[in-house]
């Protein structure tokens, strides 16, 4: 398993949870909080987290490309194909599971420490709103990943919403 993959899910978990627990939300879901949970586990007891991860992403995609838009722009909920076929491959193998089971166990302030880490010491200003974070082609290489992270960490913390987006390399 790639580490830019599964960095690339703790961060869409960890966004996912947090957007939907930040008051007020920033997209209408309550898929991977401790009740919507519950009820997931109920119609798929094996893959609940994953299902959860699956339907707030979906919230969060619709609110980010409404902000964003769609022309030419990715998101941490929206790559192009070939990432978002690696996302789908790692959440279905079982160690995705331990690994978004353990994220989900967190509170917000642990969430928000996990969302620190994979930002890895990069700083982010004050904002909100839609927040350009680079070329997509680094998105592999890490550094556009931990960008995201930074302004998604200081963004919760200050509690404006706010869409990093990557956009195409220029030729």
């Amino acid at each position: 398993m790639s580490q830019w993959i599964e960095d690339l899910v703790k961060a869409r978990f960890l966004v996912a949870s947090l957007g939907e627990g930040a008051s007020p939300p920033w997209w209408r879901s309550q898929a991977t909080g401790e009740i919507g949970l519950r009820m997931l586990e109920r119609l798929f007891p094996r893959t609940a987290v994953t299902a959860g991860l699956e339907l707030a992403s979906r919230a969060a995609r619709l609110e980010h490309d409404a902000r964003i838009g769609r022309g030419g722009v990715y998101h941490l909920f929206r790559l192009p194909s070939g990432d978002e076929a690696a996302v789908l491959d790692l959440v279905g193998r079982a160690e995705a599971d331990a690994i978004l089971r353990e994220l989900a166990a967190g509170d917000r302030e642990g969430k928000l420490q996990r969302l620190s880490e994979l930002a890895d010491g990069v700083g982010a200003r004050d904002g909100s709103g839609p927040v350009y974070r680079g070329p997509i082609q680094e998105l592999r290489r890490g550094g556009a990943l931990r960008a995201v992270c930074a302004v998604y960490e200081r963004a919760f913390r200050s509690e404006q919403p706010v869409y990093p987006y990557l956009g195409e390399q220029p030729a």
